[in-house]
């Protein structure tokens, strides 16, 4: 039997968004599916919007209560869980599996796993796994809220990185591609191995060299702690990149 179509959420998107085949929008979450299946009133779900000039290629599932911004693109297969937030000129890149409350800032690009209530801010390049530490298999599936990642502004995760649990990292610090990150990473950081962290003032690997340049060098500046005005700038970037 197929979901009742009175369990999706509405969709609100202006006309110039684009959406490929087999595109699922307004998805139930599983908690309403519980409640019908038992027999429970549930009406509709929350709202699906999308912003203008987004595009949502082929197979991509986007659960209730999801907000995409303005001049994003979704590439194949990806999944938003409900009550995502994704900030403007983002890319979601394909296959990416966003799990429920997590919110993405803008001009990010997104491939890998992110887990339940992550936060990545604005310009940040997630590539590998962003996981909970999950200390309480003995609890049911639901029973254990652990807390989440926080990615903060315009640091990267490269391929094949993995970070687990409740660590915060950045701004402006690289976790470099198959690194393990279970403690706080300053900001202004290059983490290789397991934990190993190098002031990016300090790297002299030749292959981030550009990066270092682009994000200030070894100066005072790059090190300091995240400013609000930071994400304005890469929200505005963002919005000049828009399709015209």
């Amino acid at each position: 039997m197929r979901f009742p179509a009175d369990l999706y959420g509405p969709v609100r998107c202006p006309d110039d968004v684009l959406i490929g085949e087999h595109a699922v929008l307004g998805c139930p979450k599983e908690a309403r599916l519980a409640d019908h299946v038992t027999g429970q009133a549930t009406g509709r779900g929350r709202p699906v919007t999308i912003g203008t000039k987004t595009v949502l290629m082929h197979h991509v599932v986007v659960y209730e209560g999801v907000t995409v911004g303005a001049g994003c693109f979704v590439e194949d297969r990806v999944r938003i869980g409900y009550d995502c937030t994704i900030g403007d000129g983002t890319r979601l890149i394909h296959g990416a599996y966003l799990c429920d409350r997590v919110e993405v800032g803008a001009g990010c690009r997104v491939a890998g796993f992110v887990c339940d209530g992550t936060r990545i801010g604005d310009g940040s390049t997630v590539m590998g796994r962003l996981v909970h530490e999950y200390s309480q298999p003995h609890r049911g599936w639901w029973a254990a809220d652990e807390a989440p990642p926080v990615v903060h502004e315009k640091t990267v995760v490269a391929m094949g990185a993995v970070v687990v649990g409740a660590v915060s990292i950045g701004p402006r610090s690289y976790v470099a591609a198959g690194a393990v990150v279970t403690k706080d990473v300053p900001p202004a950081t290059v983490v290789t191995g397991t934990n190993v962290h190098t002031p990016l003032s300090s790297w002299r690997g030749s292959r981030l060299r550009d990066l270092v340049e682009e994000w200030g060098g070894g100066s005072q500046e790059l090190g300091r702690a995240p400013d609000s005005n930071d994400g304005d700038g890469v929200r505005e970037r963002a919005r000049d990149e828009l399709p015209r």
